[in-house]
């Protein structure tokens, strides 16, 4: 058994979203470098947009992206902690399945550059460039330095230097107000029909205009 594959069996214990299926793959997986392509992008959130129940595409985008960039954050935050290396998530190595939500996959798991160069260079910048004709980009990088304070507070004070680290990016850095720890933004899911704000929303209570914009 490599390295690569023994970290992603410890980490996997942490919750689901550090889970990662590996070996050989049928073809139901597909490269996560096709999530920036806009007819895979639109299947997928029309997908999702049944499943909230939702009529607004982008109340679903929020919600897929949220979903896919925890999991990306949650395997290269667990990686480094565990072993302070981090796996390798190139988009055309690291493999996606919609199952009610984007599940990941690495056939043949190893480790990769820094966690800059694979989380936000490779994998989040792409997306928020492709997908902010549905989203507004300012929304998507709450969205992910939402989903990287969660997964550090799954792992714990180990990972705590790192995820401040990582909110010193400029992409990021402006997401959060560090006095309170809300974001600047909102993930849109108070406007889902059982939807409420989230903890860290910038609105205390959901707003009564439900047409609001956010950046």
């Amino acid at each position: 058994m490599s390295d690569a594959i023994g970290v992603l069996e410890r980490i996997a214990v942490w919750s689901p979203y550090f889970r990662v299926s590996t070996g050989p793959a049928d073809d139901r997986w597909r490269p996560t470098a096709d999530l920036a392509d806009p007819a895979t992008r639109d299947a997928l959130v029309a997908d999702t947009a049944a499943r909230m129940d939702t009529d607004e595409p982008r109340v679903a985008a929020s919600t897929l992206f949220f979903g896919y960039v925890a999991r990306v954050w949650s395997v290269a935050i667990g990686s480094v902690v565990d072993s302070g290396r981090c796996i390798r998530l190139d988009p055309e190595q690291l493999l996606w399945r919609n199952d009610a939500g984007l599940h990941l996959h690495i056939t043949e798991p190893g480790f990769g550059d820094d966690i800059v160069t694979e989380v936000l260079d490779r994998q989040i910048e792409p997306l928020v460039h492709a997908w902010r004709d549905v989203v507004a980009a300012g929304l998507l990088w709450g969205n992910a330095a939402s989903a990287l304070i969660g997964a550090g507070r799954v792992i714990g004070s180990d990972a705590q230097p790192l995820v401040d680290d990582l909110l010193s990016d400029p992409r990021l850095a402006d997401t959060v107000d560090p006095a309170t720890g809300r974001r600047r933004s909102c993930c849109l899911y108070y406007r889902t029909p059982t939807g409420g704000v989230c903890g860290d929303c910038v609105f205390p209570t959901p707003p009564d205009d439900r047409s609001k914009e956010m950046p």
